[in-house]
């Protein structure tokens, strides 16, 4: 009897010791990111039939006379409950907040179906030299490649890499990411004109263009086409041509006295508009002549509520921008906004492609379409009968106005920009690595990918602060975040680890006490063992 009981000693000495073991890893890891505690959990071993004096039942009910033979750690279970949160100064650091885990690839794995071969909570990934974004173990993050010109995100992970290029600068190789230019397409101006302005330029014979007929493009060094006397107001922004350059455009406007017109509505005001870019910037030919640089005209119609009720648009037809008759109705773009051309150059010399600049003042059209009017701006006139107008109006909320309050420009864009280079990145809740670039452009690069487990309890852990799947855990199920059960993404953040000190050093005092009560028995049982020989004796 002594021989067993000294062996169920051992088993307790060594279940002790591992529960140890278990309790000092935790500990030792407090600080790692992400990491994951364990818990150790006994079972006990097979028990032995005693025979005993007894039927073996006891009301109807069978008694089991059995004796321990001791016990075995039976589980070392992960826990996976969320580690606290920790701000980070690094924008590629993460953290999941829910359900999920990263995925990695080791460099050099063969896989197949989806690229992680190990996952992890951890997310204190950096960029390395070939720009892929990595764990400190080199294993490299996986996600979803999004297309940069359409936006389209992959249907399978890859490796997380920053799009880069290698490009010679001052006789050495140098890595950078770039946003390409774009060209300006669509030009937002929504101003106040003062209802009290004056009429600057006047025209008898053509009161609605009269500001075209003083206009003088001619000198490619002049401040403006207007000399010194300009009109009622100007408003003026950049644009850019296809390969970033940036090119000042300014929109004149000049009140249409109502005594110059005829066929008048009762109340309404009418103001002219010209749209142009300075005369060096003319790259359609009529560089160095009076119309060079000139873009679009225009009427826009008021009523006496200061409210804009109708626009006209006329673009140029050929390089003589001062003949009447090259200009006829602006088409529309897909929204249904009057657009113009233009191309532009430097000195006279195109820097790319014939543009197409719509100008959005608060209307557009349902139908894309002019009401009936003359078919060049050389058959108006007076009359403002002979103005087409559009067909099937829309006002927006914001739109220009003809107050008593001063001209101003409320609000103005466009949509076209230069060369960029990559900044700095940010990742949002769901998980998209973005890219901010110096010309004021934000890119979605990839979609982090984010996966689970029919049973996270049956990951094996590889070291790292990974793990691997196995049988028990099932294959991963591969998705973002925020769909099917997973958590978000949390930028510049990092999960800590979720070891409990506290409860560690009460579990490490219970697990002291059992290893010292189980040497006990052992101690005990030999005591006994001695005083049988001696009996013998």
């Amino acid at each position: 009897m002594s021989f067993s009981t000294m062996y169920v000693g051992a088993t307790g000495v060594v279940a002790h010791g591992d529960r140890m073991q278990v309790i000092g890893n935790n500990l030792a890891n407090v600080s790692t990111v992400g990491y994951k505690r364990a818990d150790a959990q006994f079972t006990d071993l097979l028990s032995q039939q005693m025979a005993t004096g007894s039927a073996g039942y006891e009301s109807g009910a069978y008694s089991a006379s059995q004796i321990g033979k001791g016990v075995a750690v039976g589980d070392i279970r992960s826990i996976f409950r969320e580690g606290g949160l920790e701000s980070s100064n690094t924008s590629t650091d993460m953290a999941i907040t829910g359900n999920g885990f990263f995925g990695v690839r080791k460099v050099g794995d063969t896989v197949t179906g989806t690229g992680a071969t190990h996952y992890t909570r951890a997310g204190n990934f950096r960029f390395n030299n070939e720009a892929y974004l990595v764990d400190p173990s080199g294993y490299r993050l996986q996600g979803y490649a999004i297309d940069r010109e359409t936006g389209t995100v992959s249907s399978s992970a890859t490796d997380v890499q920053l799009p880069y290029q290698d490009v010679m600068a001052n006789g050495q190789t140098t890595r950078l990411v770039r946003s390409e230019p774009r060209a300006s397409t669509s030009i937002d101006m929504i101003t106040n004109l003062d209802a009290l302005a004056g009429d600057l330029y006047t025209n008898a014979d053509n009161p609605f263009f009269a500001m075209l007929d003083a206009y003088d493009g001619s000198d490619p060094t002049a401040s403006t086409p207007f000399g010194s006397n300009l009109p009622a107001y100007s408003s003026s922004l950049n644009i850019y041509d296809e390969d970033g350059n940036q090119h000042d455009l300014t929109v004149y406007f000049d009140p249409v006295s109502s005594s110059s017109i005829s066929n008048a509505n009762p109340g309404y005001t009418y103001w002219e508009y010209l749209i142009a870019v300075p005369g060096s910037s003319d790259g359609s030919g009529a560089y160095g002549t009076s119309g060079a640089g000139l873009a679009g005209v225009g009427v826009l119609t008021f009523n006496g509520e200061g409210e804009v009720v109708n626009q006209s648009a006329y673009s140029l037809n050929g390089t003589d921008g001062k003949n009447l008759s090259n200009w006829g109705p602006a088409s529309f773009n897909e929204e249904g906004i009057p657009q113009f051309t233009v191309t532009l150059g430097e000195d006279g010399s195109a820097t790319g492609g014939t543009q197409t600049l719509s100008f959005d003042v608060g209307l557009n059209s349902d139908t894309s379409s002019w009401q009936s009017g003359a078919s060049s701006i050389a058959g108006i006139g007076t009359d403002t009968n002979s103005l087409i107008s559009l067909a099937s109006m829309n006002r927006d909320i914001s739109s220009t106005t003809s107050f008593d309050d001063g001209s101003a420009t409320l609000f103005q864009n466009q949509d076209g920009f230069a060369w960029g280079y990559l900044q700095n990145t940010s990742i949002s809740r769901e998980g998209f690595l973005r890219g901010h670039f110096s010309n004021g452009q934000t890119e979605d690069f990839y979609q982090i990918a984010m996966y689970r487990f029919n049973s996270e309890w049956g990951l094996r852990r590889d070291g790292g602060n990974n793990f691997v799947s196995t049988e028990a855990s099932g294959n991963p199920i591969e998705g973002v975040a925020e769909e099917g059960g997973r958590g978000t993404i949390q930028g510049s953040t990092l999960e800590m680890s979720n070891v409990d000190m506290a409860e560690e050093f009460a579990k490490m005092i219970v697990t002291q006490r059992g290893y010292q009560a189980n040497t006990k028995v052992i101690t005990t049982s030999d005591s006994i063992l001695n005083t049988t020989i001696t009996i013998k004796r």
